[in-house]
């Protein structure tokens, strides 16, 4: 029986990793991955994992928002957020409290990127065979990433670069096909993340893959080499606007309402609408600073504002405040938002000083992703975060070699 629990144990997180980017529910995945953990409890191992920082703090975490769900108004809400929040008591058990051995959690990022990577030629094959029998063109942000939102997408792929380019050669570095797949597999999600057409997308693998490099070649890096590649992308860069207009016409949005004086309360076009938001949020933070207005009532409360100050694109839309800062902060107070930002900027600095490379690169598209998407609210987003912080805050993965 225990041989039995051990194959479910090490399988299930592997198939985890893999459906992610499908956005099906995972649900009886985890339950199952549980229900073979059972059988491997070891005292000692379960006990002390208990009392790592790490685990103590997203288990506070997770119980704040069920406090704060007994005392909301809106206990269907309630309920919905705590289960949303369940991946960090799902994540930090079993990665804390069991052993995870390194040749699981190898195959599970190399299942991430396999599960990327077909759920990118589905898309791919999907807008193509539209294209073909109806004229339509859906190679363009959510029209093209049907699976989950283009913006977890192209997080998603742009976490698979990272692992690709820094993980990969560690463990195949003797394999010479791998390293050819390799070159591959980063144009494909690098031309992935330019069909989703994301705003922070295209934001976030512009910083991520300018220090990336920097990292990884610091020692071969010179002025010519910064010069040359620089010319490079920026050639790559102006060719793609002439030959793809379309995509950064999201970008031109951007700029076009940051100049401007007055933003128009009824727009519900992203960039405006989470200035609005933004404003909003801020106002109900001074006002519930201490506790927060509570898990279930955050939603609630700024509709109700909405609704107050004419701002009509966001209440049609039912909009959440589109920062998981904000978004944390009225729901559970000044001690959720310090929380929120340990785990990410506290986290960021943590993996910089132990030069934890892959979780610090991991920590930064967090940050971004969280300033712009209440991630949180979603399972795309929480499973992501949680799945692959606790991951690598108990293994450093650019450590193993060919396990």
């Amino acid at each position: 029986m225990k041989k039995t629990a051990e194959i479910f144990f090490n399988t299930m997180p592997v198939l985890l990793c893999f459906l992610m980017p499908y956005g099906i529910i995972l649900g009886p995945f985890v339950i199952l991955w549980f229900i073979s953990s059972l059988f491997l409890f070891d005292k000692e191992r379960f006990f002390s994992g208990a009392k790592n920082p790490w685990f103590l703090i997203m288990f506070f975490f997770f119980l704040m928002h069920c406090l704060s769900g007994l005392f909301s108004d809106n206990k269907q809400e309630a309920v919905t957020g705590i289960e949303n929040k369940l991946s960090f008591l799902a994540f930090p058990y079993f990665f804390f409290l069991y052993k995870m051995n390194d040749h699981t959690v190898k195959r599970m990022l190399i299942a991430f990127v396999s599960g990327c990577f077909f759920a990118l030629i589905i898309c791919v094959a999907r807008a193509t065979y539209i294209y073909f029998t109806s004229g339509a063109n859906e190679f363009f942000y959510n029209l093209f990433s049907v699976l989950i939102h283009a913006g977890y997408f192209s997080m998603y792929m742009l976490f698979c670069i990272l692992i690709v380019m820094f993980a990969y050669p560690k463990w195949f570095g003797k394999d010479k096909w791998v390293g050819i797949i390799s070159y591959f597999l980063v144009l494909a999600f690098l031309i992935g993340i330019f069909l989703c057409a994301s705003k922070i997308g295209y934001g976030t693998v512009v910083l991520v893959l300018i220090i990336a490099p920097i990292i990884k070649f610091k020692h071969r890096l010179n002025l010519k080499v910064f010069l040359i590649s620089s010319a490079v992308l920026l050639a790559v860069f102006f060719a793609m606007i002439k030959v793809f207009p379309k995509p950064f016409e999201r970008l031109n949005n951007v700029f076009t309402t940051l100049s401007a004086d007055n933003i128009d309360k009824t727009s519900g076009e992203s960039t405006a609408v989470r200035l609005l938001i933004w404003k909003e949020s801020r106002e109900i933070v001074k006002e519930n600073f201490w506790l927060g207005v509570g898990t279930g009532d955050a939603n609630d409360v700024l509709q109700e504002r909405y609704r107050q100050n004419g701002l009509t694109g966001a209440l049609e839309h039912n909009l959440n405040t589109h920062n998981q800062y904000f978004q944390t902060a009225i729901a559970l107070g000044i001690v959720g938002l310090l929380i929120m930002l340990f785990l990410t900027f506290g986290v960021m600095i943590y993996a910089f000083v132990k030069k934890h490379i892959l979780l610090a690169l991991f920590s930064i598209i967090i940050i971004l992703n969280f300033l712009v998407e209440s991630m949180l609210q979603t399972q795309s987003g929480n499973l992501f975060f949680t799945g692959f912080l606790c991951l690598m805050l108990t293994h450093d993965v650019l450590k193993f070699r060919d396990i």
